[in-house]
């Protein structure tokens, strides 16, 4: 009897580790943050929007850097909002390009992790074709038009009244038009899919410090029976 219990706590001892190591080691348990850009026409510019998000709530990180690189520029996106605390899990914003800008635009955020390493992850989108968000007029021209009055006896008079011309101007705005493409990057790493590691650490924890309590009380109760 003594023998199966304590082959049962070996095999709770084992578990429990497998687990820990399952947990610790898992890139899609690495802290990070979820990168999300898209592109669009509005108003004649190209609105571009981005939102980064910690991808587990309740983790913390005082400052996220925010920048990104467009045709070898690159350029920091400051803001009093980039961070992530309680309630507070995710952070957007935009910005508007002139008509003509076109290329890739990619966004990094490097976030200063409380009780963990920083990452740094991207997202990126590709701007809507040249001339796609350029507004564009039509103009619409009436001609004059000419009344001639019919000939009557005695002295002869002929009037004409000619209209003013007049320009109709018809504007086509090119807004929230262009379709928008974005992609999702968390640094290489596996987008978090599932519940809080919390529980699963745990388990791994308790099998682990019960197998081996257990292991080192029959060894303790062993030794005292030989004496």
């Amino acid at each position: 009897m003594r023998t199966r219990l304590r082959l049962g706590a070996a095999a709770a001892v084992g578990l429990g580790a497998l687990l820990l190591a399952t947990v610790l080691a898992s890139p899609a348990l690495a802290w990070h943050s979820n990168v999300t850009v898209t592109a669009r026409c509005l108003d004649g510019q190209v609105r571009v929007h981005y939102t980064v998000e910690a991808w587990e709530k309740g983790h913390e990180a005082p400052t996220v850097d925010v920048s990104y690189e467009l045709n070898g520029q690159d350029v920091t996106v400051d803001s009093d909002d980039h961070f992530f605390g309680p309630q507070h899990n995710q952070f957007t914003g935009h910005f508007d390009l002139p008509a003509s800008t076109t290329g890739t635009i990619t966004f990094t955020a490097v976030a200063h992790w409380t009780g963990a390493e920083s990452s740094s992850d991207t997202g990126s989108a590709e701007l809507p074709p040249a001339g796609k968000c350029e507004e564009s007029t039509t103009t619409t021209t009436v001609a004059p038009t000419t009344t001639v009055t019919p000939t009557t006896e005695g002295p002869t008079t002929t009037t004409e009244a000619v209209a003013p011309s007049s320009s109709l101007a018809t504007t086509t705005t090119g807004g929230a038009v262009g379709a928008a493409t974005s992609t999702t990057a968390g640094g290489g790493q596996l987008p978090f899919t599932g519940a809080s590691s919390g529980p699963m650490l745990l388990a791994g924890i308790v099998l682990v410090g019960g197998g081996a309590l257990f292991l080192l009380l029959s060894r303790a109760s062993d030794r005292r029976a030989a004496r």
